[in-house]
């Protein structure tokens, strides 16, 4: 019976040091770490409506019959540019100048701008912008490419052709260009909101996505923080993390720190066209890797779990031997030795 009850001590010792050592071995086995993929929508086929970049505009520089005087071969008139309150380019004059007499008389035209007018009356060498001598009427058409190039003040000559026949001549001229809408309505924005991570870390910052007209028109399409954003609406030095211009659709991906990925993005698309307005659809999302620990190995947890299991049950089985052998009464003493 000793020998039992010493043999069901040293079972029930086994089977707590193994219960012990499987839940150590389960729990303490070194943790793993992962990088598990993240993302976060910012805008899904957002449509961004913008006005015409550059707006068609016309204006009168001269209606007005020029009439050459007895006492003089010429006669002029003038027309002054029209007031520009944005960028403007690609001036076009168009005109007529028809003889009024009966029957006609030949007569010859120029257009200058002041310094070349006066140049032309001094008998200098000048530079016209039209001219052409020996004609009844003419049709005319000229162009002037940038606004700083526009003089103030145009100049119609009328002058005679024969010496004495001085001519009566209607003069008529359009200037047509274009002007540069604001900035507010030739751009269009989304801004996408800031990004917060409760996470300890993270890497891999990635904004991702794709800019595509939906009738295949050209736009300019930027990436800006919000400082540069205001810089470029107001006509700053600015950077920007991404810029495209003249495209009809352009994708993206640019790797960014993650002060970057979780600050606020300006998504803009600007209108270069003339007379069109258009539609961009936007999409773009920001992506990462984010820190995840693993509390143990599967491998770990199995082996831990099973020799914890071994141990319980060892424990288990010592208590109920135990029960089983435990002595019914008290253990009968032995009779006295008789007397020698």
């Amino acid at each position: 019976m000793v020998i039992h009850l010493r043999l069901l001590v040293v079972i029930f010792i086994i089977g707590v040091i193994m219960f012990i050592g499987g839940i150590v071995l389960a729990v303490a086995v070194p943790a793993t770490v992962a990088w598990q993929p993240k993302s976060e929508v910012l805008a899904s086929e957002k449509p961004l409506e913008i006005s015409a970049g550059w707006n068609s505009k016309s204006e009168s520089l001269i209606n007005k019959v020029i009439t050459v005087d007895s006492y003089e071969t010429y006669d002029y008139w003038f027309g002054y540019k029209p007031l520009l309150f944005e960028e403007a380019k690609n001036f076009v004059i168009i005109g007529t100048a028809t003889e009024q007499s009966s029957p006609q008389l030949w007569f010859n035209f120029y257009v200058f701008d002041s310094v070349n007018f006066d140049l032309w009356k001094a008998g200098s060498t000048y530079t016209s912008y039209y001219e052409t001598e020996g004609k009844t009427s003419v049709n005319f058409s000229f162009s002037i490419a940038t606004k700083d190039a526009l003089p103030d003040t145009f100049y119609f000559v009328a002058e005679e052709y024969t010496v004495g026949a001085k001519p009566i001549v209607r003069a008529t001229a359009t200037i047509g260009w274009v002007e540069k809408t604001s900035i507010y309505d030739r751009s269009e924005y989304f801004m996408s909101w800031e990004i917060l991570l409760t996470i300890e870390e993270a890497k891999d910052f990635v904004i991702k996505g794709s800019a595509t007209e939906v009738d295949n028109k050209k736009f300019n399409f930027y990436i800006f923080d919000t400082t540069n954003y205001f810089n470029w609406i107001d006509n700053r030095t600015y950077s920007a993390y991404y810029e495209k211009k003249n495209v009809t659709t352009t994708s993206f991906s640019i790797p960014l720190t993650k002060d970057e990925a979780t600050s606020i993005f300006y998504f803009v698309v600007e209108n270069p066209l003339i007379d069109t307005s258009e539609t961009v659809k936007l999409s773009a999302t920001t992506e990462w890797n984010e820190k995840a620990t693993i509390a143990a190995t599967v491998g770990g947890l199995v082996l831990g779990g099973i020799i914890a299991f071994l141990g319980i049950t060892m424990i288990i089985i010592a208590g109920v031997m135990a029960l089983v052998f435990k002595p019914k009464g008290p253990l009968s003493t032995p009779p006295p030795t008789p007397p020698t």
